[in-house]
């Protein structure tokens, strides 16, 4: 066993040392004076170090360090991300300018693409303690490019379905005469701006004017779904609105007789009534309409007017053979195409 530490003190009255005898409480209250002590000077040096010479603690400096580590990372993918959404900003100016354009359907809406992104108080909880604002920019970033790519992944199986459908465009694009090309007509009022027959107002007209007697057969001039059938006193009068999808419509006026229904399927070649001059109209004649993605244009940029007298005539018979319905509707005049008048002024 070691030896016990003893304290001895000097006695002047009997001028020997003797033993000093500490006791427990004495020796208690010494340690906490030199414990207090110590920590009123490491406080001291504490205050020098951080306020005096204004120098941080290790701790500090290395979370410091781990933040700026931190930092430079998710700026690095905050970049990743913005050259992520240049490239889908890409694929929909294509999508929308190429893809959906060559089948006829329409662009998505900015509010459609982006709807549900952002909002006053949806990253709020992370703007308390984001002091750079990279933790809630990030976040953003990440919902606007998942939102975007959705959309757009949505766009893409939707131009797809289009795709594997494309050998029908062929069939519903407008591309014959909506009547036997053999019957006497003319053109007499053609597509753009003219002066009004009966306001005399210069006006759009809309589609292209074909001056022929009543009861001549019209014909549908593509694969499409009966969309509208209306009978009015004015305007188109008697008329019928074909939906041949890509983007294509077409419509016959001024009829006098109508065989199809609302719903109806109809394909290039069916009957679908009788020329006429129901509702307002200064003469009888078809007025026929083909409108592209929700705008007119000119029917005959479409039309192939000089088609074949027997092509025509065996298109309209191959379809009554398929349906089994019989019409006396066709009414060919057989005479040499050049004394077919197809120009002129109603």
């Amino acid at each position: 066993m070691g030896k016990k530490h003893r304290e001895y003190i000097f006695d002047p009255q009997t001028l020997s040392y003797r033993e000093n005898i500490v006791s427990f409480r004495q020796r208690t209250r010494r340690l906490l004076l030199s414990f207090a002590g110590s920590f009123l000077v490491a406080l001291f040096y504490l205050w020098l170090y951080i306020s005096v010479f204004h120098l941080e603690l290790p701790k500090t400096t290395m979370l410091k360090k781990q933040n700026a580590q931190w930092c430079s990372k998710m700026s690095i993918q905050n970049k990743r991300m913005d050259d992520c959404r240049q490239r889908l900003e890409g694929l929909r100016e294509r999508d929308d300018g190429v893809y959906r354009a060559i089948f006829g359907l329409p662009e998505i809406s900015a509010a459609e693409r982006y709807s549900g992104i952002g909002g006053i108080n949806r990253y709020a909880y992370l703007l308390e303690n984001d002091h750079t604002g990279l933790l809630s920019s990030s976040v953003r970033k990440l919902d606007f490019l998942r939102k975007m790519a959705c959309v757009q992944s949505k766009s893409y199986d939707e131009v797809g379905e289009m795709a594997r459908r494309s050998g029908d465009i062929a069939s519903c694009v407008p591309a014959v005469p909506p009547f036997y090309p053999g019957v006497s007509y003319h053109m007499s009022s053609p597509f753009g701006y003219r002066t009004d027959p009966i306001y005399h107002n210069t006006k759009m007209h809309t589609g292209q004017d074909f001056a022929m007697q009543p009861g001549n057969s019209l014909y549908a001039v593509g694969d499409g779904v009966v969309e509208v059938v209306r009978y009015e006193l004015y305007g188109y009068g008697n008329s019928v609105i074909i939906n041949h999808g890509f983007g294509f419509k077409t419509r016959y006026a001024h009829m006098k007789v109508i065989t199809v229904q609302p719903g109806q399927a109809v394909k290039r070649g069916d009957c679908i009534g009788q020329s006429g001059n129901s509702g307002k109209s200064t003469g009888p004649h078809l007025h026929f309409e083909v409108i592209y993605r929700g705008n007119y244009v000119n029917p005959l940029n479409y039309m192939d007017m000089d088609m074949p007298l027997d092509e025509y005539a065996q298109m309209v018979k191959a379809r009554e053979e398929e349906t089994g319905m019989t019409s006396d509707l066709i009414q060919p005049v057989h005479r040499d195409r050049k004394t077919i008048r197809r120009r002129g002024k109603k």
